[in-house]
């Protein structure tokens, strides 16, 4: 019985399908055919006001918002002292386009990062006198205020002054008396707050200072009673 040869030079026939559609959509023939993401920036008419302003420490904040945005935005912007600013030229648009999205949350407040002193400068130069001296006003009283408690601290450390003890837990300050414990087992002691952040605070023992300071957050804070004296 006589079978045929196939030559190696001869290729064997192949079928070809075309593409298939799944659920109404048709697949793509070129490989590699993805759109890519990127940071979000403001992107043409997207940009209608940015918002701008400065924290208690004085560093510079923006991010644009979009038109739809504007009654959260004012509300927000109220909140934080911060200021809003539609963008209105060539310039503002061209600021605009190198910040960041802002986000708008359910408490009223938005996501405003950090930018530039260079950014912040240009878009002041928009701002009313009343906001700049506002802003100003409230940077200051706050670095005053810690001159104040880091003093307060110097007086109480050295035993010249008794340690302020605050009746709020929002009122936390440096040098303020307050009571922490090592462990859940054990009980509460005096404590001296040496450093104030957001939520967390360092702090070192009243009656051991050769011990290492340590921090606990807010949550894990004890006030005394403002008529406290101590032994």
């Amino acid at each position: 019985m006589h079978t045929p040869s196939i030559s190696p030079s001869t290729p064997p026939s192949t079928i070809t399908l075309a593409p298939v559609s799944i659920l109404g959509t048709n697949l793509s023939t070129t490989p590699n055919d993805r759109s890519e993401t990127h940071p979000t920036k403001a992107q043409g008419p997207g940009a209608t006001i940015i918002m701008v302003g400065l924290d208690d420490q004085g560093r510079p904040h923006a991010s644009w918002f979009t038109e739809d945005d504007g009654d959260a935005a004012a509300v927000a912007a109220d909140l934080m002292d911060m200021a809003l600013i539609a963008v209105s030229n060539d310039e503002l648009a061209a600021i605009a386009k190198n910040l960041p999205r802002g986000k708008l949350f359910d408490s009223g407040k938005a996501f405003v990062p950090f930018v530039k002193r260079t950014t912040y400068d240009q878009l002041a130069t928009y701002l009313d006198d009343d906001y700049i001296a506002s802003a100003t006003a409230r940077v200051e009283a706050v670095a005053a205020a810690a001159c104040a408690a880091a003093e307060d601290y110097a007086k109480a450390s050295k035993g010249e002054v008794p340690a302020r003890q605050p009746e709020d837990w929002s009122k936390l300050l440096v040098g303020d008396l307050v009571l922490a414990r090592e462990t859940a087992e054990e009980g509460w002691f005096e404590a001296i707050v040496v450093e104030a952040t957001d939520d967390r605070f360092g702090l070192r023992w009243r009656d051991w200072p050769e011990l290492p300071r340590f921090t606990r957050a807010l949550t894990d804070i004890a006030l005394l009673h403002p008529q406290h004296v101590a032994a």
